[in-house]
């Protein structure tokens, strides 16, 4: 596995740091995940889960579970032994939490230098909203995102799914990567400041371009169709919707002829993109004539066959039914315990070395904390008393 022996420590909760710890273990890395006795993370009861959840086994995988009480004086010194030992700490308290229970960035790497520590919060370590608590469509909506999308005419709207903060995993994931690579060279490690205001922006690039080209001018929402682009954008077929980008003169004019409409080439009102931009419900309408005398199906194939980009747009369900998909095996089955065989997506892309597999479902709250405790040298009468004492929590 690409990074085995490394270790990690996951003292995250919830979604963007668990999925970048979560993708780190995927590629091998020893993962101890870090949860408050009792409860653990607040992941393992969405959707009624009796400390379970499907959403918590499919962004906890390949983790071990330690389960101390950080508040407790014990409880955050077996943790900062932990992180002084780690070569990456992933964490998204508020800021300053960290450094009061003294395993900030600033205590943990005085012990290991080369510690790559990457904290994740909504807003930044610094800064007028740095103290805000932050979820995935609070930073949609200040990010800007949830302004750009929806129809036209409709009130801002957020993105399905919790993009915000797989965003900011995303970047943490690499961030990190890239912080091993430096310490590789150099022998030193950092501090990462990953939020999800700043990862939402970076999402965003092409139209923060327009939006500063066009000297400021606030964008309307345009749907399911580019505003810089015709065509770039859903139409109806005859059984459904597709999705079809146009990109070059060459690319049109193969389009027209799939079409059988070879005018459309020609005529002057849709003869190039902007004169497309212009005219564009004209536009749209008469494309759509043509697309209702076959289905959705038929189209991609013609489509295809003229090496024009298009796809069908499905309903959620029909997606794990698409044979790319399949293809791709981006659906993984894994027997969890608490769950029985369940399905998760697996890992997002292809390495040559080696496959990327679930090693391990996600643990059990506090599942591995005897275990994680041994190996920091600790006799099994003093893990028997803390655990009494509740400052650990073992699991039954």
């Amino acid at each position: 596995m690409i990074l085995a022996g490394l270790r990690v420590l996951d003292l995250s909760r919830v979604v963007a740091g668990p999925y970048c710890a979560m993708l780190l273990g995927d590629l091998g890395a020893d993962v101890i995940k870090v949860e408050r006795p009792g409860r653990g993370d607040d992941l393992r009861h969405w959707g009624g889960g009796a400390g379970m959840s499907a959403v918590f086994a499919s962004i906890n995988r390949n983790k071990r579970s330690l389960a101390a009480d950080l508040q407790q004086p014990e409880g955050a010194r077996v943790v900062f032994e932990l992180a002084r030992r780690a070569d990456v700490v992933i964490e998204n308290f508020l800021p300053g939490v960290a450094d009061r229970l003294g395993i900030g960035y600033a205590a943990v790497s005085a012990a290991h230098p080369a510690v790559v520590y990457a904290s994740v919060t909504g807003f930044g370590q610094t800064g007028p909203y740095a103290r805000r608590p932050g979820y995935n469509s609070i930073a949609q909506g200040v990010s800007g995102l949830m302004a750009l999308t929806g129809m036209p005419g409709h009130p801002p709207t957020k993105v399905g799914g919790s993009v915000a903060d797989l965003a900011a995993a995303f970047l943490a994931f690499g961030g990190i990567n890239a912080a091993l690579v430096h310490r590789l060279r150099t022998g030193q490690g950092q501090h990462l400041d990953v939020s999800l205001l700043a990862s939402s922006l970076a999402l965003l690039p092409d139209p923060i371009a327009h939006f500063f080209a066009a000297g400021g001018v606030r964008p309307r929402r345009e749907g399911n169709r580019n505003p810089n682009l015709a065509p770039a954008e859903a139409f109806a077929t005859k059984d459904g919707l597709i999705n079809i980008v146009i990109m070059n003169p060459d690319q049109w004019e193969r389009f027209c002829a799939t079409l059988a409409d070879e005018a459309l080439a020609r005529d002057p009102r849709f003869a190039t993109n902007d004169a497309r931009l212009a005219n564009r419900e004209e536009f749209r309408a008469r494309v759509e004539r043509a697309l209702a005398t076959a289905t959705t199906a038929e189209w991609v194939a013609r489509f295809e066959k003229a090496a024009i980009a298009c796809g069908p747009i499905y309903e959620f369900d029909e997606v794990f039914e698409d044979a790319q998909v399949r293809h791709l095996g981006l659906v993984t089955e894994v027997e969890q315990p608490g769950l029985g065989r369940v399905q998760m997506l697996g890992f997002p892309f292809r390495t040559s070395a080696q496959a990327v597999t679930v090693r391990c479902p996600a643990p059990r709250l506090g599942e591995h904390t005897a275990e994680v405790l041994a190996e920091l040298g600790t006799p099994r009468a003093e893990i028997e008393r803390l655990a009494a004492a509740g400052i650990v929590a073992l699991a039954p």
